[in-house]
């Protein structure tokens, strides 16, 4: 996780928030940061990694990319008509965990299940290896809104939509859906905050939990600007590099007046 502290989760924002961009597209600029606050710019994460994902199934890179002291930024035209998803997406952490001595004192190195075989000390028990994977997603509407975009690939936590991101609106339930290796999954934690923390005296966070169905349910009771950090641990079967995953993904999203 390079750029930022591990402990941090990076999202980004479009400086102008639209979910719906006029017929024709337009430019749209990104602020990409890695925060323990809500869009609150602390230390740069790598805006060169982001991946623009098309209505018509093609992928590009933004178009200008800067990197400064505390954030990202990066520019794309927006043109094509329908639902794009903006991602960050970052190189998975391996953190191995074992115990030693005759205390079975717990330690901790940087190391997969390939790379452990070689450093555990031949005293280690109990070895389990960690994969830490962290993501950043938005999604942008030019005219009129498609669903090409929320196609999943069945691996690791995974977000679909099922209120379209374009139609999220105040004082109405929004539902989103989460899915682990492909299948919906219950127990993902998620908290959801308005920007504007920094001027009132409230976070207002609202804290759920996916269902059985791998859905949350939630209501926006002002327009604005929302980010919701969601965070799942999960078990790996035959993965040469981990025993386990745990996700931390953020979604950005803005609520419109009625």
């Amino acid at each position: 996780m390079r750029g930022y502290d591990r402990t941090s989760t990076p999202f980004m924002v479009a400086s102008l928030t639209f979910h719906r961009l006029k017929e024709g597209g337009d430019w749209l600029t990104f602020d990409v940061t890695a925060s323990h606050g809500t869009f609150v710019f602390d230390k740069p994460a790598g805006a060169e990694r982001a991946l623009i994902y098309l209505p018509d199934g093609k992928k590009e890179r933004p178009n200008y990319v800067i990197r400064g002291k505390r954030r990202s930024v990066f520019d794309f035209y927006f043109e094509q008509e329908g639902t794009h998803k903006v991602e960050l997406e970052y190189e998975p952490m391996y953190i191995t965990s074992y115990k030693a001595g005759k205390r079975d004192t717990a330690k901790r190195m940087r190391a997969n299940k390939l790379e452990r075989v070689d450093k555990l000390p031949e005293s280690a028990r109990d070895a389990s290896t960690m994969m830490m994977v962290k993501s950043a997603l938005s999604y942008i509407t030019v005219g009129k809104p498609t669903e090409t975009v929320f196609k999943m690939d069945g691996k690791l936590l995974e977000f679909k939509p099922i209120t379209h991101p374009a139609d999220i609106v105040e004082q109405e339930p929004v539902t989103f859906q989460f899915y682990f290796n492909g299948k919906p999954q219950q127990g993902v934690k998620a908290e959801i905050t308005r920007d504007g923390t920094l001027y009132r005296n409230q976070q207002e966070q609202i804290d759920v939990v996916s269902n059985d169905k791998g859905e949350i349910t939630f209501t926006p009771e002002h327009a604005g600007r929302y980010l919701m950090k969601a965070s799942y641990k999960g078990k790996l079967t035959d993965n040469a590099m981990a025993d386990s995953a745990m996700n931390m993904m953020s979604v950005s999203f803005e609520a419109v007046l009625q």
